[in-house]
């Protein structure tokens, strides 16, 4: 009788084992994948420009810079101050950066402020230059709601005379829900912001000085 007992005992802690390691054992998991996502140009540029002047001036953009943690792929967030996350399934397909230099360029050469437009490459001689540099990309959930922060920094010099003809820092706020495909939203319609009021602003600029002989 001891002999069984002690038999079904053994049995019992084998089958209770076995039972634990099946449980703590890694089964199929589903794996989330990764989403990337895009800045686009949501419109035409509506600077005011002199329908009677032909554009003079050629211009090139210089390769924008980033922030701290911003020259990256990475979607940012923050959700306190002094901080800053990234979404772990959400990705832009380039740093903010590099794609807002190409929609500017994009957008400069449509609206006819100037005669040519060029990026990146110093090998070829502009009138003018416009530096740039991103100091905020990234959703904030440190208050009510959300919103999306983008500010940057542009200055325009005139490459001849190194002359700083204007230096403005954009700022914009757009709300944005606590996920990262309201943000991507939220960031195009500042982006688009973005474009128009430096539009404006380097047709401002440039009239300080006259078209080169």
């Amino acid at each position: 009788m001891n002999r069984l007992t002690e038999r079904g005992r053994y049995i019992a802690i084998v089958a209770t084992l076995a039972f634990l390691t099946a449980c703590s054992l890694p089964g199929p998991s589903q794996q989330v994948e990764k989403q990337y996502f895009v800045l686009q140009d949501q419109g035409v540029s509506t600077a005011v420009s002199n329908p009677g002047a032909m554009p003079c001036f050629s211009l090139r953009i210089t390769t924008p810079g980033s922030a701290a943690g911003l020259n990256t792929a990475r979607m940012a967030y923050s959700t306190e101050p002094n901080r800053l996350d990234y979404f772990a399934y959400h990705e832009w397909i380039a740093p903010p950066a590099k794609m807002i230099a190409s929609l500017m360029e994009s957008r400069l050469q449509a609206s006819g402020l100037f005669s040519a437009v060029l990026a990146g490459s110093p090998d070829v001689r502009t009138d003018l230059r416009l530096d740039s540099e991103v100091l905020v990309f990234q959703q904030d959930f440190t208050g009510d709601g959300g919103t999306l922060n983008f500010t940057a920094r542009v200055n325009l010099v005139e490459v001849q005379t190194r002359s700083l003809l204007g230096s403005e820092i954009f700022d914009y706020r757009e709300p944005a829900a606590g996920n990262a495909e309201a943000g991507v939203a939220a960031a195009n319609r500042a982006v688009d912001r973005f474009l128009d009021d430096l539009s404006g602003f380097l047709y401002t600029s440039s009239t300080k000085i006259n078209c080169p002989d």
